[in-house]
């Protein structure tokens, strides 16, 4: 049983987190929460924060938080680390919004920061710009990706749930077709962060708010084969790709498969290796490298 049940936040080191702090607000529609040692705190809506933007180079991952799965205390998470070999610190009032968590640095460049869901208040959502209902996933290139999965699934319980070729791996702690994609590559980064629209009609809706913007689509929309989620990406201001998604494949670990779609062309749709041609169930080209973005 995963440890973890939700991606809690994903933290960016951005080279102007004044310049990303105004694009995650007016375009893309979040909402400012907190700034703390030059840190800037956004919500979704409903979280305190989701996404935290540091000074730092472009596409850097910061760290990653999880919220805990209820039953599972910090100081027993911290002791399972431990046997796991990883040594993990609890701090108490290390972000705003946080009163206890718990870190370890899994690889060089890949830190997990795990806490309970607090109860500091949401700002609800913003109503400004695209508006996603949710941030759904983030997708890590690393050199050590094959230690990162066998952490993921090993130590934390993740799920994994489909692959491309040997190059990326799909993990998840609930019932979305992943919460995590692990990239092997011999760099570390970010490779996209995503962020669910509440109906595949805001596609185009979107589209046209990053036109008005100035910013271009780069790929997309198309459906995904790992996922099956309607997919478009762009790039944010430090050059990272942000993807929106609907219709992403809900995984049911009891059965070891997805819910069935219309759309499936495999049935039962259980874990499968996609090729690298097949990053597209519509054959749609990507125009970006899927190891750099």
């Amino acid at each position: 049983m995963p440890k973890v049940f939700q991606l809690a936040h994903v933290a960016l080191g951005v080279p102007d987190p004044a310049q990303a702090r105004e694009y995650y607000v007016d375009t893309l529609g979040l909402s400012p929460v907190a700034s703390d040692s030059g840190a800037e705190y956004l919500s979704v809506g409903f979280a305190h924060h989701d996404l935290v933007l540091e000074k730092g180079d472009g596409r850097r991952l910061a760290h990653v938080g999880y919220l805990l799965s209820p039953g599972t205390g910090l100081d027993d998470l911290a002791k399972t680390l431990g046997g796991a070999g990883f040594k993990a610190q609890i701090k108490s009032d290390a972000q705003p919004g946080v009163a206890k968590l718990a870190e370890v640095e899994v690889v060089p460049g890949h830190t997990v920061q795990v806490y309970e869901a607090g109860d500091a208040p949401a700002p609800g959502f913003s109503g400004k710009g695209i508006g996603p209902l949710n941030m759904g996933h983030v997708a890590i290139v690393s050199p050590e990706a094959p230690k990162l999965v066998q952490f993921y699934r090993d130590v934390m319980g993740f799920h994994e749930t489909d692959w491309i070729g040997d190059l990326a791996t799909f993990m998840t702690c609930n019932s979305d077709h992943h919460v995590i994609n692990v990239v092997n590559a011999p760099v570390n980064m970010v490779h996209h962060l995503a962020f669910q629209l509440s109906e595949s009609a805001e596609h185009a809706r979107a589209a046209d708010t990053l036109r008005r913007a100035g910013i271009k689509t780069c790929w997309g929309p198309s459906r995904h084969t790992a996922g099956h989620n309607l997919a478009a990406y762009h790039k944010d201001p430090a050059d990272l790709l942000i993807e929106l998604y609907t219709d992403m494949d809900v995984f049911v670990p009891e059965l070891n498969m997805c819910q069935p779609r219309p759309w499936h062309e495999h049935l039962p749709m259980r874990p499968r290796k996609w090729g690298l041609d097949e990053l597209s169930n519509w054959g749609v080209d990507f125009q970006y490298d899927l190891a750099r973005g």
